[in-house]
């Protein structure tokens, strides 16, 4: 592998680096099997399939469109739909690195782009993403490929500004926060190029209006969709949300917390070597500024989320491992300075990543094969596939919508506080045939369906069709509701 990496030219560094990429992600989506682990992702592969139909005026206007949309399109090749949107994520975080090394390239030179580009295709994280039905893949994707195209269309011209501006759009199009980093655009580039600098003004110019058209054009569709005009749809469902405590208690967290774990202590120690220590190659500071001022607007508006989950700062994190990657290059160099050292000890740094990216690796997908409970719930899956093999189709009763998605039936769930009892009423009321019950979330989420995981426990009203123990603490019972007395 060092062999391969270090042949002159970026193309072969590039292909060394995506061939690397594609593998890792390839074993580990054979080692770990994948179910749908939220309800977003039910909601990407529906709508998907909609717009595999034709229908494109039919979805939830709140699902950003450009993801399942490349779903649709990969179902030409994949005949199921979740596997499609799996292959999207795939195949997006394959081609990020691709961006990653082009950019920490520009940052930094071509060794510390090799080092960036083996960070991001070994790192355990990432590579987990890569085969989840989720937006983050394709968005970090389009981030990355969005700041290096406009960094290098407002210094160059060319195709790149044009690049940019469709990398932006279609981020809008795949994030809610997708539009604002796009607007943040007008505030990098004085960072980039000054306000003097009048060629660069006018490249932005074009690339502006490109976005613009864009943007206004997407804004008539959204109008049709919704009757609303607006650019962002689901950004004033996120406003509306919005709440002072938890936005702050969110920045904290992510800033002492989240990025500090997430960057582990390799990363985060070779952090402020590449940021702080000399260099031989002259720096480029007004490139770093610009591309932290990115980092930092992503930050900004992942906040907005009032989640402080790592997956909304994927792009800003890459990005801080560019400057790690530089770090270990520079303590790479001066461990070869030093006189009557080995000559392995120059390679320790990197090395050091790497066995710890292979060690949180072989932990993560050991765990899925020891007997443990599953990362993803599974057990939803296998109770789903049954119900749709075994029984007539009917409104389920449950916590999480997975099952019912696997089943082919529709779903509904109970109130957090709902007692046994208030649930019940609350399933026939909604006219539910059956009630799902399960260990793992729903046991915590609504304490009172708690008595329903015991099997052998009586409960009038109900009766049992199905327990499910595959996995450890992960029990799902379904029963067949009867109507309520006065019904019958």
């Amino acid at each position: 592998m060092n062999s391969t990496l270090n042949q002159s030219g970026p193309w072969r560094d590039l292909l060394a680096l995506v061939g690397l990429a594609a593998a890792c992600r390839l074993l580990f989506l054979l080692a770990m099997p994948r179910v749908l682990d939220s309800a977003d992702a039910i909601h990407y592969v529906e709508t998907a399939a909609r717009l595999a139909s034709g229908d494109f005026f039919g979805y939830d206007p709140k699902i950003p469109i450009f993801y399942p949309l490349l779903g649709a399109f990969a179902s030409l090749v994949f005949a199921d739909m979740e596997q499609a949107c799996r292959a999207v994520s795939l195949v997006a975080s394959v081609l990020t690195v691709i961006p990653v090394y082009l950019l920490a390239r520009d940052l930094h030179g071509t060794a510390p782009a090799r080092i960036a580009g083996l960070i991001f295709a070994l790192w355990p994280w990432l590579i987990d993403y890569a085969s989840r039905v989720s937006t983050e893949a394709t968005a970090v994707l389009l981030w990355t490929g969005g700041v290096w195209l406009f960094a290098r269309g407002m210094r160059r011209g060319g195709a790149a500004v044009a690049g940019a501006a469709a990398c932006f759009f279609a981020l809008s199009l795949t994030r809610p926060e997708g539009l604002f980093v796009l607007l943040a655009t007008a505030g990098a580039l004085p960072v980039l190029c000054g306000w003097r600098e009048r060629r660069a003004w006018r490249r932005f110019a074009a690339f502006a209006g490109l976005a613009a058209l864009l943007v206004i054009a997407n804004t008539f569709y959204v109008r049709a969709l919704t009757g609303q005009t607006t650019a962002n749809y689901r950004a004033g469902f996120i406003v509306e949300e919005f709440a002072y405590q938890r936005f702050v208690q969110t920045a904290v967290e992510t800033f002492s917390d989240v990025i500090p774990v997430m960057l582990g202590p390799l990363l985060f120690l070779f952090l402020g070597v590449g940021f702080f220590q000399a260099r031989d190659r002259a720096r480029d500071p007004r490139l770093e500024a610009t591309v932290l001022f990115f980092a930092a607007a992503q930050w900004g508006l992942s906040l907005f989320v009032l989640s402080p989950a790592p997956r909304y700062l994927m792009a800003p994190l890459i990005v801080l491992s560019m400057w790690s990657a530089c770090g270990m290059h520079l303590a790479a160099g001066q461990i070869r300075a030093w006189r009557a050292r080995p000559a392995w000890l120059a390679r320790l740094p990197l090395v050091a990543v790497i066995l710890f990216f292979l060690g949180h690796a072989a932990i993560t997908v050991g765990s899925e094969h020891l007997g443990r409970r599953p990362r993803e719930p599974r057990e939803y899956k296998e109770a789903g596939l049954w119900m749709a093999a075994n029984l007539t189709p009917g409104l389920i009763f449950t916590r999480k919508p997975q099952v019912g998605f696997y089943a082919g039936m529709p779903s509904t769930g109970p109130a957090p506080d709902d007692s046994l009892a208030e649930a019940l009423d609350r399933a026939r009321a909604a006219g539910a045939a059956y009630v799902v019950v399960d260990e793992r979330y729903t046991a915590a989420m609504v304490p009172g369906l708690r008595p329903l995981l015991d099997p052998a426990a009586e409960h009038p009203g109900l009766r049992r069709l199905k327990t499910f123990e595959s996995y450890p603490e992960s029990r799902v019972v379904v029963y067949a509701l009867a109507p309520a007395p006065d019904d019958r």
